[in-house]
């Protein structure tokens, strides 16, 4: 039997083989991101105590999120007001990390005090209505700032942290850093 062998059927032949490579190396990847996580960012900065406490709340440890605290915020808020305060997040069904995705945007520095700002990124499903928005990308995001100072050799949180949304009031007294406190979120 003579088989005759064109320039097309080489090229999809060719093409074949390109998907299929492609294929298995994004089923690799994804099966490697998904089984393991992603690495903490280092120890001993601002970005990796907000990764830490952001981590701790993903996992419900408060005790350890309540932790990251200024030894100040902690004596304005105990840590029972600490746990009320973010029960909010809790009780949605949004600690799950593929609904939810917080990107690092950048820090800056003021005379000792450090605010890292962060994109916070929340995933949903709509189902389709004729009221939903055209354009809906089933994602909403928007922008936090954690404030930090070194305390004890700690950074440590000097306001507030998201998603804690309250605290008990303090009236006229001055963050560590000498400016007002924020007024809560």
């Amino acid at each position: 039997m003579i088989r005759l062998q064109t320039a097309s059927s080489r090229w999809l032949a060719g093409v074949a083989v390109v998907v299929v490579i492609v294929a298995a190396v994004g089923v690799t990847v994804a099966f490697l991101y998904r089984s393991g996580e992603l690495p903490l960012l280092p120890e001993g900065t601002p970005e990796g105590t907000v990764h830490r406490f952001l981590v701790a709340i993903e996992q419900g440890d408060r005790r350890q999120a309540y932790d990251f605290l200024s030894p100040d915020l902690r004596d304005d808020c105990t840590y029972d007001h600490f746990r009320e305060s973010i029960r909010w997040f809790e009780n949605k069904d949004i600690r799950n990390p593929n609904d939810l995705r917080v990107t690092l945007e950048g820090t800056e520095t003021d005379n000792g005090v450090v605010d890292v700002r962060v994109r916070i990124t929340r995933f949903h499903l709509s189902p389709p209505s004729p009221f939903s928005p055209p354009f809906d990308g089933g994602e909403s995001s928007y922008g936090e700032r954690f404030t930090l100072e070194m305390t004890e050799g700690n950074w440590l949180f000097v306001d507030p942290p998201w998603p804690m949304r309250w605290r008990p009031e303090v009236v006229g007294k001055p963050s560590p850093g000498g400016q007002p406190r924020r007024v809560p979120r």
